[in-house]
């Protein structure tokens, strides 16, 4: 039982339910239509992983609200021989 408290240490059902509430008012204030999210992050997966080796599951693309403006973040974990293949890249070019 112990090693589940510890996977959820820190988090309760009731701050992932507000951090939930939070996205679903975020992109309803941001006007995006069920699914487009998934649908942009899909786009950028086809781009990015033209360039560099990218873990395709571990992408995120969410949007937040900063001030009065709502901002895409993305977030695109690169696979650990990515800087070798770029640097290889270059030098070719």
């Amino acid at each position: 039982m112990n090693a589940f408290k510890n996977l959820f240490k820190g988090r309760n059902s009731a701050d992932e339910a507000k951090q939930r509430l939070r996205f679903v008012l975020i992109h309803d204030r941001a006007e995006i239509p069920p699914g487009v999210l998934d649908l942009i992050k899909d786009d950028i997966i086809a781009v990015i992983s033209r360039r560099l080796p990218i873990d395709r599951n571990s992408v995120t693309v969410n949007i937040d609200v900063v001030g009065e403006e709502n901002r895409l973040l993305v977030d695109i974990p690169l696979l650990a021989d990515s800087r070798r293949k770029v640097d290889g890249q270059r030098r070719k070019s």
